[in-house]
């Protein structure tokens, strides 16, 4: 499921949000809900990125790079909150480097009120409930859909040095017409 847009990517938060419970009820008891729920959050993160992602050759490349990295992550963090953290930051730092395309100081800005806004909300949902844990997923999951709404947000594409400068433009263009005649 491609989740580019605010609608989807709300709806993706939700599943996402719910999909914990029947995780922390057969993994808990097998890897401590600590683990458990460490693992679930370099899982879901892979598939935030993944789904996130605007084609399939970045899609890979990411979920290779956040699954790398984000196991790492588990691995040296000392406790669940320092993970949420450390991989709210990897979220943010891989769609505006590698996904998506925005002016630097820009994206900065935008990540840092994504990140942080996310983190703050799912702090404040965030308890030692099942249900507090579902909601703390969803809220930082339902901030990070705000991204689609920013302006000027376009994929990253391949580079070509071949393409030529005013056939790019007319594509741009008749893309951009195409998108208005309904």
């Amino acid at each position: 499921m491609r989740c580019n847009t605010f609608g989807r990517s709300a709806v993706f938060a939700a599943l996402l949000g719910i999909s914990v419970l029947p995780w922390l009820v057969v993994a808990g008891p097998l890897l401590g809900m600590r683990w458990a729920l460490a693992v679930y959050l370099v899982a879901l993160t892979v598939t935030a990125v993944t789904a996130a992602a605007p084609s399939r050759r970045r899609r890979l490349g990411a979920g290779f790079i956040v699954a790398a990295l984000g196991s790492g992550l588990a691995l040296v963090t000392r406790t669940l909150p320092e993970l949420a953290l450390a991989l709210a930051v990897l979220f943010g730092m891989v769609r505006a480097v590698v996904l998506y395309r925005l002016r630097p100081m820009r994206a900065v800005a935008v990540e840092v009120a994504l990140i942080g806004g996310g983190l703050l909300f799912a702090r404040f949902l965030a308890g030692p409930s099942l249900a507090s844990i579902v909601l703390a997923i969803w809220g930082f999951l339902l901030i990070q859909s705000f991204f689609f709404l920013v302006g000027g947000v376009r994929p990253r594409e391949r580079a070509t040095s071949r393409h030529d400068p005013f056939d790019a433009a007319h594509e741009r263009a008749r893309v951009l017409l195409d998108g208005m005649a309904i």
